[in-house]
């Protein structure tokens, strides 16, 4: 009986200047070596990979984070998603490197220099009830007045008008250091700002301070969590079937 064959593919995690792949780049998904497919400029960062491996599975979503990271330190990178696959390496050059070398070409040039950092603002439930209660005594004068259900209605609306005006001050202080930024509607009633930032590594560290000044000056009722440097994740849209 003839063994069954299972098709390997290419598994893709960044694309990269060339001269950038040439050096050793350690393991990726699945402990598998990662190596450069090179054509023209550009170089993209590929392991090899079986279908039933690719799983999201915590070792490996690091793995994949670690390659990305690794490359950003030496160069600029157009990072792909976890998961991203092409037939085989052929595919890498035809159906990605090739058909859009001049636009991803371009697209590194234009993040030379560049980092992203990510900040997440987030209230402490309490402190910030705490605060609206004494910035507007009219809350607590509902209780025993009105429904629960209206009372929450009043607490609601006034948590929303002070998370969106403590989220244009993060912004509008931070904005003028960015070359782009990007920002997501918060996910919860206490999340304030969830935002990345491309900016220029020369400018990391004030923008590092001025992220701590609002942490300082927001303490009361506010956890900041800032990261970076990072890959340019939420500024570079590429998949396996070439820029968009």
């Amino acid at each position: 009986m003839a063994a069954t064959q299972t098709q390997t593919l290419a598994y893709v995690y960044a694309v990269t200047w060339a001269a950038a792949g040439a050096r050793p780049l350690g393991r990726g998904v699945h402990d598998a070596e990662v190596t450069a497919v090179e054509h023209g400029e550009l170089a993209a960062l590929v392991s090899a990979v079986e279908p039933h491996e690719l799983r999201a599975r915590r070792r490996d979503l690091l793995r994949h984070a670690d390659v990305v990271r690794d490359a950003f330190e030496r160069a600029p990178v157009l990072p792909l998603l976890f998961g991203s696959v092409l037939a085989d390496v052929d595919r890498v050059v035809t159906d990605l490197l090739a058909p859009s070398h001049d636009e991803l070409a371009g697209k590194l040039r234009r993040l030379e220099g560049l980092a992203e950092v990510t900040l997440r603002a987030s209230y402490r439930e309490d402190d910030v009830l705490r605060e609206l209660l004494l910035e507007q005594p009219r809350l607590a004068r509902l209780r025993g007045s009105v429904s629960p259900v209206q009372l929450g209605e009043a607490v609601a609306h006034a948590l929303a008008a002070r998370r969106d005006r403590d989220a244009a001050t993060v912004l509008e202080t931070l904005r003028p250091l960015a070359r782009d930024f990007v920002a997501d509607e918060p996910r919860t009633a206490l999340e304030v700002v969830r935002a990345a930032l491309l900016v220029e590594r020369r400018k990391l560290a004030a923008v590092d301070r001025k992220v701590d000044e609002l942490a300082r000056a927001h303490a009361p009722t506010t956890v900041f969590k800032y990261t970076g440097p990072l890959p340019p994740h939420h500024f570079v849209t590429l998949t396996t079937s070439g820029t968009r």
